[in-house]
């Protein structure tokens, strides 16, 4: 760099050095720092470039503590038939007409150049030019031979051959070759040195399907399809134990291994499964399979799959593979759900939570939530609510409670204070204030599927708490009755009253099944592959697959016929499991089925099968291999209504009750026998809960009556708190305020009878 001064002339060293800054005006004071101390080009890498086309370098000079540096910086090309470069850095794959004001990029001859950046005698690292004709295709071939899918871990190489337009081989001339592919996961591109510019090394990540593309100067190839081999089947196995059982106490942990296999019989190393539990309430399963007992006594199905997106990638529709069980040969039995079994010495204590639906739309009409606990201050702090609720529903690790509301979904926080929130601060419109009822909440607590059927045409909302500014999903589903999680979470089913089921999922489109428009019942099966269905077609209980073939939501596994109309089924967790060969066993899991007068136990005896064919890309749908009925049991109540129907978590009793039945009733499952405990006063229950270990049960119920008729308006209300243990109705919570007549609500007509406890739910503990 010339850094003289025209006239300068030789004189005091102080008049040279003041002579010498004012010439250097462009860069920083450099007293400290030394002046440039590295220069750094950008791009830095390899640029591959069409002949006659251009490419914007820029660089930037720093001093020594990394202070950028406003020095005078040049552009260099070390090959300036193939490549030329102006002033400010713009190149050309060619020859500029002007380099200090280019304009016409007249195109050279195909080769290599360096480009490199200097300021003040300090020079970047080079960047390489490939210039190159311009390239019309791009083929992708694989280096050697391979048929098939790549198990998990296992590489193979690559390599792109680049054509000119008139078809000739142009790959030598374009420089390195970028690899990418359609789906994530599926594999992984690896850095290896020593392969050719036009090779790369893939190796197999996750079972799945995609495609493998390269590219290179905006030119990308045609795609190759790439599989990591599929899951075939996965055994589960309880950590130095045997059998398909094991006892946990509560807030002890116990591990499950898996054992997953690919269609080419290979052992994955890393398996990317989903753990499951049929009851998170009672045990929770961890992404490794450590499974920990929570604080009621019970069982839960542990069970894991292989499940869309994570796993089986790229697959539509959905390819989930669920545990098929099986003993290998010289291998240890392995089993499709491990039953886990919480044991509790001391129950906790039980606080349920309560509220009234009484001030209905009523103008400036407020209501209260309180929590109710046995003791001698039954009655805890109560939260205002901004809306009056239809529903309360806890997600099941009693953090969180949710409320409907004609005016949107409402939550209430239970930290050390309970704080009450809204999903949206605007109640309109209802897609985004997301009114309506909850049916049911996923397994991580996280997504809340609620039913708006006021809302013209009806609609359905998934409300997503852990991306709760993410609008929620909006789905048009007319009259939704009833909603289910798989324990996978990957699908939603959604009854509806016009009969259809519909199915929602994280990887398909929204699709629906026929059902008959008297279903009103579904849950999934222990390990998540099918759901039961209650009364499709009429008096059945039906089983539709979790998985879906190519435009239908869910195949129709079969069915079983019911005594009456069931409205309401629980599978029982305790399950019985066979080995019928090395690749699969058969599962027998119990169902009970509520059907008014009656009570019926019903039996489905089904396994999973082996993905056998690595070519198959559809639904692998489980057997049913049959599905019996024991005798109904007649509750002696006559045809009744019920209000609550809840199966104890270790699946031996039904807490039941009913409109107009002034009692409690338990069923018996082993026995088939049935037990009352009335409520004092005779009192008529609005609503119930109840403990999962059915020691407590919750009633929100009317003591009296105007003129002692059931038909006329509820003077009283308590919410009575039942212990089957000791006592039966052992005490009457009542909420006292002393402002509004002990009334739920504020600013009520006092000449209308009180807001009373109609909403209760016991919180998981």
């Amino acid at each position: 760099m010339d850094r003289r001064c025209p006239g300068f002339t030789f004189t005091l060293a102080i008049v040279s050095l003041v002579a010498l800054s004012g010439c250097v005006g462009k860069g920083t004071s450099n007293s400290q720092n030394g002046g440039v101390q590295t220069v750094t080009l950008n791009p830095s890498s390899d640029v591959s470039l069409e002949l006659g086309k251009t490419q914007n370098f820029n660089a930037t000079a720093r001093d020594s503590a990394g202070r950028t540096v406003f020095a005078t910086i040049h552009f260099v090309s070390n090959n300036n038939a193939s490549l030329t470069i102006s002033n400010s850095g713009l190149a050309c794959a060619g020859s500029w007409d002007s380099p200090s004001n280019p304009v016409v990029c007249t195109p050279g001859v195909a080769g290599v150049a360096t480009v490199t950046a200097e300021a003040e005698g300090v020079s970047s690292a080079p960047a390489t030019v490939n210039v190159h004709q311009h390239i019309q295709s791009i083929q992708v071939t694989q280096v050697g031979t391979h048929d098939g899918c790549f198990s998990q871990g296992v590489s193979s190489n690559y390599q792109a051959t680049a054509f000119s337009a008139n078809g000739v081989d142009i790959t030598n001339t374009v420089g390195p070759i970028n690899w990418s592919s359609a789906t994530g996961n599926v594999l992984t591109v690896d850095s290896i040195k020593g392969l050719p510019n036009n090779q790369v090394q893939v190796t197999a990540r996750n079972p799945g399907v995609t495609q493998l593309f390269a590219s290179v100067s905006g030119t990308t190839s045609t795609p190759l399809n790439y599989t990591t081999c599929l899951v075939q089947s996965i055994r589960l196995q309880v950590e130095t134990g045997s059998g398909n059982s094991v006892t946990i106490n509560a807030g002890s942990t116990k591990t499950i291994e898996a054992i997953a296999v690919d269609t080419l019989n290979v052992t994955l190393s890393k398996p990317p499964l989903t753990w499951s539990t049929s009851n998170p309430e009672i045990a929770t399963v961890s992404t490794s399979g450590v499974v920990t007992a929570r604080q009621t006594a019970g069982a839960a199905n542990i069970s894991a799959s292989c499940t869309p997106p994570t796993c089986n990638i790229g697959v539509l529709p959905g390819l989930p593979i669920y545990s098929t069980g099986g003993t290998p040969q010289n291998g240890q039995p392995g089993f499709g759900v491990i039953n886990a079994h919480v044991t509790q010495a001391k129950p906790p204590v039980a606080i349920a939570w309560t509220a009234t639906t009484d001030c209905k739309d009523a103008f400036n009409c407020t209501s209260v939530m309180f929590p109710v606990a046995a003791g001698s201050n039954p009655v805890g702090p109560a939260v205002l609510l901004p809306f009056t609720p239809n529903s309360l529903i806890f997600n099941p690790q009693g953090t969180r409670a949710y409320l409907g509301s004609s005016k949107g979904l409402m939550f209430v926080d239970l930290g050390q204070n309970a704080t009450v929130g809204t999903v949206s601060p605007a109640t309109i419109p209802c897609n985004v204030a997301v009114c309506g009822k909850p049916l049911t909440i996923s397994a991580d607590g996280t997504r809340v599927v609620v039913s708006d059927t006021t809302t013209d045409p009806n609609q359905v909302y998934i409300f997503d708490a852990a991306r709760p500014s993410n609008p929620p999903v909006d789905l048009l589903i007319p009259g939704a009755t009833a909603a289910a999680f798989s324990p996978d979470q990957m699908k939603i089913f959604i009854l509806s009253n016009t009969g259809q089921m519909y199915v929602f999922s994280t990887v398909d489109s929204l699709l629906s099944v026929p059902v008959s428009a008297s279903a009103t019942g579904l849950a999934f099966s222990a390990d998540g592959s099918f759901a039961y269905v209650a009364g499709t077609p009429g008096n059945s209980v039906s089983a539709f697959s979790t998985c879906d073939i190519p435009g239908v939501g869910s195949v129709d596994l079969g069915s079983v016929t019911t005594a009456g109309n069931p409205l309401k089924i629980s599978p029982l967790p305790d399950l019985q499991e066979t080995q019928i060969d090395a690749e699969h066993s058969r599962i027998t899991q119990n169902v009970i089925g509520l059907e008014p007068p009656n009570i019926q136990l019903l039996t489905a005896h089904f396994n999973q099968n082996p993905l056998d064919d690595p070519t198959q890309l559809t639904c692998n749908l489980p057997t049913l291999s049959s599905f019996d009925f024991s005798d109904p049991v007649n509750l002696g109540q006559g045809n009744f209504t019920p209000l609550y129907t809840q199966v104890t978590g270790d699946g031996s009793q039904v807490i039941l009750l009913a409109q107009n039945i002034p009692a409690v009733l338990v069923f018996d499952v082993n026995s088939g026998t049935t037990s009352a405990f009335s409520l004092t006063d005779s009192a008529f229950p609005f609503a119930a809960t109840a403990t999962l270990d059915g020691t407590q049960i919750f009633v929100a119920a009317c003591d009296s009556f105007q003129d002692g008729d059931p038909a006329k308006p509820c003077l009283n209300g308590s919410v009575h708190i039942v212990n089957t243990q000791s006592g039966g109705d052992i005490q009457q919570a009542v909420y006292i305020n002393v402002n509004t007549n002990n009334s739920m609500c504020t600013n009520l007509d006092p000449a209308q009878p009180p807001c009373l406890p109609k909403l209760v739910a016991v919180r998981p503990q």
